[in-house]
C-alpha cells in the first residue's frame, strides 16, 4: 500500500496535482479503477494488483488522474490530449492490450494465441 501511495504522489508532483487525492484500495466487480470528484478519491481495484506489473499500474493511476486534472470523466479530446502528455498513442495502446489480456486470462483462466492467423479452408 505504501509503494502505491508513493507512487501516487509521484505521479501527481509529475502532472502538477496540487489538491490532495486519497488513495483506497477496494474490491471492485467491474472494474479496474475509479476516481470520485465527490471525496477526491482514486479508488484501486484490490483483485488486479496482483495481477499487473508496476507499469500497467502506474498507467492506470495516470489515467485516473487524468480524469482529476481535467476535472471530467468522459474520455473525449481534452482527456487524450492530457493522456498524451504522459504516454504516446503506441504506448497506450500496448499498455491497454497487456491489462486486458491478463484481466481476460485470470477470468477465463485461457491464454491469447502470440499470433493470429486468419486461413480459408
Amino acid at each position: 500500500m505504501e509503494k502505491l501511495k508513493s507512487l501516487l504522489k509521484e505521479l501527481m508532483q509529475k502532472m502538477g496535482i496540487k489538491e490532495n487525492v486519497r488513495l483506497k484500495i477496494v474490491p471492485m466487480k467491474y472494474k479496474i479503477a475509479s476516481f470520485s470528484f465527490h471525496t477526491n478519491t482514486l479508488r484501486l481495484n484490490k483483485r488486479i494488483i496482483s495481477i499487473l506489473n508496476t507499469e500497467e499500474v502506474k498507467y492506470i493511476l495516470t489515467h485516473e488522474l487524468v480524469h482529476a486534472k481535467i476535472k471530467s470523466l468522459y474520455h473525449g479530446r481534452l482527456f487524450q490530449k492530457e493522456l498524451e502528455k504522459y504516454y504516446n498513442i503506441e504506448e497506450i495502446q500496448k499498455l491497454e492490450k497487456q491489462i486486458i489480456e491478463k484481466l481476460y486470462e485470470k477470468i477465463c483462466s485461457i491464454s491469447f494465441p502470440k499470433e493470429i492467423s486468419y486461413k480459408i479452408f
